[in-house]
C-alpha cells in the first residue's frame, strides 16, 4: 500500500508542480495548443513497484484543469456529477474519477497543498476491486503529510449519520450500454469555520454532508482558497494490461458507452456556482490511449483505452 501511495503521490506532484520550458502541452478548447505547467516526466513515470518484480507501471491522466491565472480570487469549491464504474483490477492498478483542489504555494514541492474527492477502484489500498468513495490530502506534496483511503479517516472528519463514509463502498455502478449510476460531489469552503465541506449524493438522492477537511490541516493556500482545480480520470497501469479509465472506452462514439462528468461548476468567493468551460484546459497524458473531450453545456466525456466496434 505504501508503494502504491508513493507512486500516485509522485504522479500528482509532477502534474501539479511541473515547471518551465519542459511543460507538457495541453489543448485549450476552441484555441491553438499551448503549454501548461506540467512536467513531461509524468508521461514516462515508472512505478517503484518495479523493484518488487511487478513490471513497468505508468500513470495516465485525462482531465480538465483550470487555466493558470484565470482568476486572482481563487476557488472556493467545486461541483460535479460523475458516472461511477467498477472493474476487476490487479493490486498494482488503480482507476479513479476525481476532483482535485490545490495550491502550488511558492512552487516548491514542500509547499504543495492538495485535497481530492472522487470514486476509485484501488486493490492495492483496499484489498478488493470494489468501487470506493476516495478522499485524500497533503500540505507538502505528499512528502510527510497526507493519506489515501482507508487511512484518511483520521484526518477527514465524518458527519454523523452520513449516507457513506470516506473509503466506503459505492455498491451501485454503471453498466456498459445499460443504466448509468452516478454520484454528485460538492466541495465548498465554509464561510465561518473555514473547513472544506464535502457533500455527496447517489443518483437522484439529495446532497448530504458526509464530512469535512478541517482548515487546520492546511498550512498553505488551501487554508483560505484553492488556486487551481483538476477534474477527470487517472489510472495506474502496466502497458501489457491497460487499466480502464472511466467506462473503459474512449469518448469517441456515443454517450451510452463513454463515461462523463456533468454539472461541472466551480464556486467563487461569494458562494456562486459558475461554469468551468471558459477557464479550463484539456490535459491528456497520451491521447492514443486515454482521452478527454471539451466541456460542452457543463459536461465532458473521458476514458479509454478500448474502442467499441462499429
Amino acid at each position: 500500500m505504501a508503494e502504491l501511495l508513493l507512486l500516485v503521490a509522485v504522479a500528482w506532484v509532477l502534474l501539479l508542480a511541473g515547471h518551465g520550458t519542459n511543460a507538457a502541452r495541453v489543448k485549450v478548447p476552441g484555441s491553438k495548443v499551448g503549454p501548461i505547467m506540467v512536467s513531461p516526466r509524468l508521461l514516462d513515470q515508472v512505478s517503484p513497484l518495479d523493484d518488487a518484480g511487478s513490471g513497468s507501471v505508468t500513470q495516465y491522466l485525462a482531465k480538465q484543469v483550470t487555466r493558470p491565472g484565470a482568476t486572482k480570487e481563487g476557488y472556493y469549491g467545486f461541483i460535479a456529477t460523475m458516472d461511477v464504474y467498477g472493474f476487476n483490477l490487479s493490486s498494482n492498478q488503480l482507476s479513479t474519477g476525481a476532483i482535485l483542489l490545490y495550491d502550488q504555494g511558492d512552487g516548491a514541492t514542500a509547499s504543495l497543498n492538495v485535497l481530492h474527492v472522487g470514486w476509485e477502484v484501488a486493490p492495492g489500498w483496499y484489498g478488493d476491486s470494489l468501487t470506493h468513495l476516495g478522499v485524500g490530502w497533503t500540505t507538502d506534496g505528499y512528502q510527510k503529510t497526507g493519506c489515501p483511503n482507508p487511512s484518511c479517516t483520521r484526518d477527514f472528519i465524518p458527519e454523523q449519520g452520513a449516507p457513506i463514509a470516506a473509503g466506503g463502498v459505492i455498491e451501485t455502478v454503471s453498466q456498459l450500454n445499460g443504466p448509468k449510476q452516478y454520484i454528485t460531489i460538492k466541495i465548498i469552503k465554509d464561510g465561518i469555520m473555514g473547513d472544506w465541506m464535502v457533500y455527496y449524493g447517489l443518483n437522484q438522492d439529495k446532497l448530504a454532508l458526509i464530512g469535512r477537511f478541517p482548515k487546520t490541516l492546511f498550512t498553505g493556500g488551501l487554508a483560505n482558497r484553492a488556486a487551481d482545480i483538476q477534474v477527470g480520470g487517472h489510472v495506474l497501469t502496466s502497458m501489457n494490461n491497460l487499466a480502464p479509465m472511466g467506462s473503459g472506452y474512449l469518448p469517441i462514439f456515443n454517450a451510452m458507452s463513454s463515461a462523463s462528468m456533468s454539472n461541472v461548476q466551480f464556486i467563487d468567493q461569494n458562494g456562486h456556482a459558475l461554469p468551468m468551460n471558459q477557464i479550463s484546459l484539456t490535459y491528456i497524458t497520451d491521447s492514443n490511449i486515454y482521452a478527454v473531450g471539451p466541456i460542452v453545456n457543463g459536461q465532458f466525456f473521458y476514458g479509454g483505452p478500448f474502442q467499441l466496434s462499429t
